[in-house]
């Protein structure tokens, strides 16, 4: 009894030290790992904006939140800035279906703050964590964050969202093959001699093939 004893004493104490290690340990790393030093004035003002709007009701940040809309802890790295600014904005536009975030009316200053708020957070060390936010990759195309950064939706509509002023290519895949569209991308004068269309070229090829990729799908 008496060594049965011991021995639960003792591997407590041990559990006990490894856990006070862990601890302190990760208290050491916490600074570096959430890099403290580049929260400014604009990330507080971004989180305040966070707190005050109660985004925490519907999303997730950090493992804290509900679970209604998407995971965005890692939000900027996957969307990137100009689809966030876009989608803060105005998220109808981005989303015109389905479940909606609401409007905000959010000022311009208002927007940069958050998004300067989830660049930060996006930067912190999760280990990993969340792998792939309820499917956020998988859920945007490549293509479409090329097509919403690049403001090709200031002229041309995809279903039912965007300008007016050039075609709608809500069906531009089921019309034109992929070789017609990275012509377009990078002379558009090479179907239509007088095409107000701006020339493309200067896109790294990886997103002109990523962006001509997204188009030919939309049947």
């Amino acid at each position: 009894m008496h060594a049965t004893r011991l021995t639960l004493v003792t591997a407590t104490l041990i559990s006990a030290v490894i856990f006070l290690g862990m601890t302190i340990d990760s208290l050491r790393q916490m600074r570096t790992r959430t890099h403290a030093d580049q929260i400014s004035q604009e990330v507080i003002a971004g989180k305040r904006l966070w707190q005050h709007y109660d985004c925490n009701d519907c999303h997730t940040i950090l493992g804290i939140g509900g679970y209604y809309a998407p995971d965005v802890t890692k939000s900027y790295s996957i969307r990137g800035e100009a689809w966030l600014r876009q989608f803060l904005k105005d998220p109808a536009r981005i989303y015109p279906a389905g479940r909606q975030m609401p409007n905000f009316h959010l000022e311009d200053s208002q927007v940069g703050a958050l998004v300067v708020y989830l660049r930060w957070v996006s930067e912190i060390d999760t280990n990993g964590w969340p792998p792939d936010p309820q499917g956020m990759a998988r859920q945007e195309p490549v293509g479409h964050r090329i097509f919403l950064a690049q403001h090709c939706n200031t002229c041309h509509a995809i279903g039912g969202t965007g300008g007016t002023l050039a075609p709608d290519l809500t069906h531009i895949g089921s019309q034109k093959d992929k070789d017609w569209i990275l012509a377009q991308i990078n002379n558009p004068r090479s179907h239509k001699l007088d095409s107000i269309m701006p020339s493309f070229a200067q896109l790294p090829e990886t997103d002109k093939q990523g962006l001509a990729d997204y188009l030919v799908s939309l049947k």
